[in-house]
């Protein structure tokens, strides 16, 4: 790969130019990638991220114009897009694409180039435009295969009368410093009860088998790292922990299982599945990396903390770490989510303290990283991000490896609720007898899913394969059980297929739910009830009545008895 200092080899512009990507890696394959096509969101601000931080764009009339197609259309002349892989000579394809309200693919426009650094310019002239267009949706870069990765470096000239920012590059991270090593130990908010910690420490330099786990949303599942599998923090962390502690690296198990766009709540529901793969695996260390994720939790933290509380008393007494990562706002929910550490003693470890502080440094005091450094986009790490992640958990062991040994911690009551801990999931291939269930017109099987590549795989894995779907017919699907609580996991989709369902409890109904609401693949998880004591419950789940002809899919189930 070309020296990330090197400017992109680009011709003197005609146009004021604002830059959007600078060297940004792509490719290696990947959870998003569809063969050898690597989108670029650009929907829910990223794109006017990617002008602040990228293209140092403070203007707020630009910024207002790049998030609407009509303003985008007034405002960009051209695209001028340069590919830059190890092979000069392969050919790239690039295409922009806007989407309509709901998510759906709007008018797109596509250039071929050579991955030689040369800029091509696709002219806006030359994007279709559909009535239903709203908003830019997304770059997409197709490389001629899946394992190719390359440096995509993206500018928007502007029309006249519009003016950008001047253009300076950064300089390149220098990792391993006094002044990254500080930044680093800013990110160790607690190093807690350590006798656990100390026991998996003991056990890799003795040889013995240990499994390190990685549960999270997307950044822990890789999204950002380019290949994801390979630089993402968890596979960072793994190595690192095992070259550096264990005896007999062929011991030491690795789980990775980051589901992307999944919080706590969700984990809830599938930390036996993806984790403990149904009790046949008592991983000793995980990790728990949901700061960035929980916001929409319905119960404000009780989930995130039965969730540690139900690893916690996992029957093989693993250590926990909890892993707060930082949005590009410098923001994550440390405020809501810390408690329960300090409650249970648990290592802590906040990305955010680390890394922003720094980011808005003079020129005089350099910061370590910027904010393009760091962010693959507005929500996820870039390579080097996903290594500070790693060097700041590297940073917490070291700390805790060089204490004297605890006495192990004391059961703490919750400092939330641990009501969730004891839940259990249920899909359509294990439900138990005591849970009767007559799925109406819901007899199909969706396979077209949210797939994540768990682990080391090279393959993606479908997420609640499982499930149930809408076929033809108005019968619901119905349900009866004993229990106190009921968590219902469904697909959502940006698809016109799909449409609102009705759930009753009881004879009573307690939502409508849209599954074209969020735009995307996607699993969601929502509550229906949660009673102090459990009930006879019977469900009923139906297609809103102006969404009669349209399908749903209801993934699985969670119960709290």
């Amino acid at each position: 790969m070309r020296d990330q200092r090197i400017a992109p080899r680009d011709p003197i512009p005609q146009r004021e130019a604002l830059y959007i990507l600078v060297d940004k890696p792509v490719g290696g394959g990947g959870s998003d990638a569809e063969a050898n096509r690597f989108p670029v969101f650009l929907n829910d601000e990223r794109l006017v991220t990617f002008a602040k931080i990228v293209g140092g764009v403070q203007d707020e009339n630009i910024l207002q114009m790049l998030q609407t197609a009509k303003g985008f259309r007034r405002l960009v002349h051209s695209i001028g897009v340069s590919v830059v892989s190890d092979a000069p000579d392969k050919a790239a394809v690039f295409s922009m694409y806007f989407s309509g309200e709901h998510g759906t693919e709007g008018g797109s426009g596509k250039i071929s180039l050579c991955t030689n650094g040369v800029e091509t310019i696709l002219e806006m002239a030359c994007v279709e435009e559909q009535d239903t267009d709203a908003v830019p949706g997304k770059f997409l870069i197709e490389l001629p295969c899946e394992e190719d990765t390359a440096l995509v470096t993206v500018k928007f000239y502007l029309h006249d009368g519009y003016h950008a920012p001047r253009f300076d590059p950064d300089p390149p991270v220098e990792f391993d410093t006094p002044q990254y090593n500080a930044m680093i130990a800013r990110s160790c908010l607690s190093t807690g009860n350590n006798a656990r910690i100390k026991r998996v420490l003991g056990d890799l330099r003795a040889g013995k088998p240990v499994t390190l786990a990685f549960l999270g949303g997307s950044i822990t599942q890789g999204a950002g790292a380019v290949p994801e599998q390979e630089k993402c923090y968890a596979r960072l962390t793994f190595e690192a922990i095992r070259d550096k502690y264990s005896s007999a690296p062929d011991q030491v198990n690795y789980i990775k299982a980051g589901v992307g766009g999944t919080p706590s709540q969700l984990a809830l529901n599938r930390y036996d599945r993806d984790v403990t793969r149904n009790g046949t695996v008592s991983p000793d260390l995980v990790v728990v990396e949901f700061a960035v994720n929980d916001l929409g939790d319905e119960t404000n933290g009780c989930c995130y903390e039965s969730l540690v509380h139900r690893i916690w008393n996992d029957p093989g007494e693993p250590a926990v770490i909890l892993l707060f990562s930082v949005f590009a706002n410098d923001w994550n929910l440390k405020e809501r989510l810390a408690p329960v550490g300090w409650r249970h003693e648990l290592p802590m470890v906040d990305v955010l303290e680390a890394v922003s502080p720094q980011f808005g440094a003079t020129t005089a005091q350099r910061s370590v990283i910027t904010k393009r450094q760091y962010f693959y986009d507005t929500y996820h790490p870039s390579n080097a991000g996903h290594r500070i992640m790693k060097d700041c958990l590297m940073y917490l062991l070291q700390r805790l490896d060089a204490q004297q040994s605890m006495a192990p911690a004391k059961e703490a009551p919750p400092y939330y609720s641990f009501y969730f801990s004891a839940m259990q999931a249920y899909d359509r291939g294990n439900l138990p007898f005591d849970i009767s269930v007559d799925p109406g017109s819901f007899t199909g099987t969706d396979e077209d899913l949210q797939m994540v590549a768990l682990d080391n795989d090279t393959y993606n894995t479908a997420q609640f394969p499982f499930n149930w779907k809408k076929t033809s017919g108005k019968k619901p699907f119905q349900m009866e059980l004993v229990c106190k609580s009921l968590q219902m996991v469904f697909k959502d989709s940006a698809s016109l297929d799909f449409g609102r369902i009705r759930v009753t409890v009881d004879g009573q109904t307690v939502a409508y739910y849209d599954p074209r609401e969020v735009g995307w693949t996607h699993c969601h998880a929502t509550i229906l009830f949660a009673e102090e004591t459990a009930g006879k419950h019977h469900i009923e789940i139906c297609m809103a009545p102006e969404d009669e002809g349209k399908t749903f899919t209801i993934l699985g189930f969670g119960v709290v008895r």
